[in-house]
């Protein structure tokens, strides 16, 4: 049994890996449907080959052998009994006569060319085909009494034209006892004759069709039970191969278990930790922002420094022009009334007032918001731009606030101040380096439906396309390292994302200025803010 054939196969089926046993199962399928349907169309097509071999061979031949029987019975003999009785004249008998001997002829002529037709089997047919078997040289019939029923109609056939003719011509020599005669010993006997033989042809022809109705029904037999069994091999084997696979796939899936448990106590053992250095790698990252945040707000107090510093510069001069008239006006032995003294006086406290006013106006902007405020864009816009123009006509720079239409939203208004700022000095620095004759900056704001839009343009000559996805990384500048920290865009694009639930976008482009020259290359920085705005965190 260890040995035996079929534990071998189950052992190599075995053996194999999943893909391959499913690929033979799915071979094993295809094949035993290409088996029964092949076997099917073949006992179809065979059980359809001796059907047409009935009834081409054996009922249209039998049919045509009655109509000769009909024929020489009515036509003929009837005919003729007629015209011994005078029913009909001698023309009309001759005429219904002749066209029954043309009838007869071709009923005969169709019968006879039914021997030609092949009565084998079509697997017989299908092998001559292909010369597997040697043709016949004969397809009259394989019955010797056919054969010899045939020879002996086809000599009675032509003794009863013979008949026929002879009585015609004494019809016409008017001896009619002699045509009585004639009919009553010679043509009425061999009619006879002719309808028994043709009859022993028709019950040869239905012995013949019995024969072929066994064969069909053992075409149909055979063919039923090999469907039935190669049905039963295809399930069968494919039933084992299933069982096969089924067993496999129980193994796998409790080696597979196994794994996942082993797996999954080695993953909770990695995760006791797992939230500590989470909540340690949050903090990170919360301090990092934060000192990142700490460094942008630094870094744009330097620079508000510088412009406080030259705000303040001609209001200092201003004040030391005050103090020294007192002086002036002493060692000029000038009189220095009441009038004069409030005069210096009154425009001294102006000056320390317009000073006192910068100063408010940078605590406010380096105060953070603690809560969320609504606020309009237009105007907070407007005094970034307005802290900001003083310090850039030193460059030479003019700043433009376009408001299409005004909008306002819910978020921190010191922190977007920052953000607007940032941009407008980002264009400072790129004008500054790329130094076109006329420099401009432009800030457009306006809203739809659903967001409100602020665009910063400047003529500064655009961004470099291999750098323009990563300015708002940290860190990330083209600037020296003594004129920038890579903070500023980044902060710039937290605050808006994060804190505002905006976005904000680099791109390259042209544009026309407000009542200005049209540049084919410049920036736009574009903040895009949901109406409302959004808490921050």
């Amino acid at each position: 049994m260890k040995n035996s054939p079929v534990l071998k196969i189950i052992n190599s089926i075995d053996n194999m890996t999943i893909a391959k046993k499913t690929s033979l199962l799915f071979l094993v399928m295809v094949m035993g449907m290409l088996f029964i349907g092949s076997f099917s169309h073949i006992g179809l097509s065979r059980m359809r080959n001796n059907f047409n071999i009935l009834y081409a061979k054996r009922m249209l031949p039998t049919i045509e052998l009655e109509n000769l029987k009909d024929i020489y019975s009515v036509n003929i003999l009837d005919t003729l009994r007629d015209m011994e009785k005078g029913n009909i004249t001698y023309k009309q008998g001759r005429d219904v006569v002749l066209l029954a001997q043309d009838l007869i002829r071709d009923n005969w002529q169709e019968y006879k060319q039914s021997f030609k037709i092949d009565d084998s089997d079509l697997v017989i047919k299908f092998l001559k085909s292909w010369g597997f078997v040697a043709k016949k040289t004969s397809n009259i019939s394989s019955f010797s009494d056919e054969k010899e029923l045939v020879d002996k109609i086809e000599q009675k056939i032509d003794f009863v034209d013979s008949i026929l003719n002879s009585i015609f011509k004494l019809y016409k020599l008017n001896e009619n006892q002699t045509v009585y005669t004639t009919m009553q010993n010679q043509l009425y006997p061999t009619v006879y004759s002719i309808n028994i033989d043709l009859t022993q042809l028709i019950n040869i022809n239905l012995e013949a069709s019995k024969r072929g109705k066994k064969n069909t029904d053992k075409v149909y037999i055979n063919t039923f039970e090999w469907i039935v069994a190669g049905t039963i091999g295809t399930i069968s084997f494919a039933a084992l191969i299933a069982l096969i696979i089924l067993q496999n796939i129980r193994h796998l899936h409790n080696s597979l278990e196994n794994m996942v448990q082993e797996k999954t106590k080695e993953l909770q053992e990695l995760n006791k930790n797992l939230e500590a250095k989470i909540k340690k790698e949050v903090q990170k990252s919360r301090e990092k922002d934060e000192i990142m945040f700490r460094q942008s707000r630094l870094a744009a107090m330097g620079e508000m420094i510088g412009n406080i510093a030259h705000q303040w510069r001609q209001p200092l001069n201003a004040l030391s022009l005050i103090i020294q008239s007192f002086q002036t006006r002493r060692m000029l032995k000038l009189e220095i009334n009441d009038d004069f003294i409030d005069s210096q006086v009154k425009e001294g406290f102006m000056l320390a007032e317009n000073m006192s006013k910068t100063i408010d106006d940078f605590r406010n902007f380096f105060n953070p918001n603690k809560t969320t405020l609504l606020f309009g864009i237009k105007d907070n816009v407007s005094k970034s731009a307005q802290i900001l123009s003083s310090y850039f006509k030193k460059y030479d720079i003019d700043i433009d606030v376009v408001c299409e239409n005004d909008f306002k939203i819910n978020g921190y208004p010191n922190e977007f101040s920052q953000v607007i700022i940032n941009l407008f000095s980002n264009s400072k620095d790129a004008l500054n380096e790329t130094n076109p004759s006329v420099k401009l900056i432009e800030a457009i704001i306006y809203h739809d439906n659903s967001n409100g839009y602020i665009e910063v343009y400047d003529n500064g000559g655009g961004i470099r396309e291999d750098v323009i996805d990563r300015i708002f990384e940290p860190y990330f500048t083209t600037k020296h390292r003594s004129a920038g920290t890579g903070i500023g865009l980044y902060m710039s694009g937290q605050i808006i994302e994060k804190q505002m639930g905006g976005e904000i976008v680099a791109q390259n482009c042209s544009h026309s200025f407000k009542d200005k020259e049209f540049f084919e290359k410049c920036t736009k920085m574009k903040i895009t803010l949901p109406l409302g705005g959004k808490s921050g965190f």
